[in-house]
């Protein structure tokens, strides 16, 4: 049995979560949300979109990747995902090293398997959470007018770029909703098109 004195440094490194700002507004588009909130609201997400998928996925271990995911956003800090994403691997590799480090044998090994499957994307449980991970932002471009999208001067095609095969690989039928909602926004002119 673990020694709860020896928890309790990860536990509170881990309430920095709560003031990492992202680029995504909350859905009712009254501030941007911190990655301690996109991390809960994955994780329900995931619960709730679980019984939908088709192919077999432990719910436990998707669960835990949503709640890991962005961890190394402490140290690393929110890279917008349109942005230019060279040196964030490497700065997220440290990340994780320190904060899993934090924790002892075997959550530290545990947890830092989790995110290593997470990022590479290969599992049924990363490729779920993965696609889930992907559509949150653009759902809430889509009920915002394309805030971010906007700010940022994103294209429909940097779009699709960068959620298309998340998604579509991931979790198809919310590939399908993906699309509807992107040529709405373009529709609407809240995500440009290049010519």
């Amino acid at each position: 049995m673990q020694n709860i004195e020896s928890l309790l440094p990860f536990i509170k490194e881990i309430d920095k979560l709560k003031f990492i700002e992202r680029q995504a507004l909350c859905h009712n588009g009254q501030r941007r949300e911190n990655t301690a909130e996109h991390s809960w609201h994955l994780a329900m997400s995931v619960i709730v979109l679980h019984s939908l998928v088709e192919k077999e996925v432990d719910i436990g271990k998707a669960v835990k990747m949503a709640l890991l995911h962005d961890l190394v956003e402490i140290d690393a800090g929110d890279t917008f995902v349109y942005a230019d994403l060279s040196g964030k691997k490497e700065k997220e590799l440290h990340a994780i090293e320190r904060l899993t480090g934090l924790l002892p044998e075997p959550l530290c090994a545990e947890f830092r398997s989790l995110w290593m499957e997470f990022e590479e994307g290969v599992s049924a449980e990363a490729k779920f959470v993965g696609a889930i991970d992907r559509f949150l932002p653009l759902y809430s471009n889509f009920l915002n007018e394309g805030y971010s999208w906007k700010n940022h001067d994103v294209s429909e095609q940097k779009v699709y770029g960068r959620v298309q095969k998340p998604i579509s690989e991931g979790f198809p039928p919310l590939w399908e909703l993906a699309k509807k909602m992107i040529a709405e926004s373009v529709k609407n002119s809240w995500l440009r098109t290049e010519s």
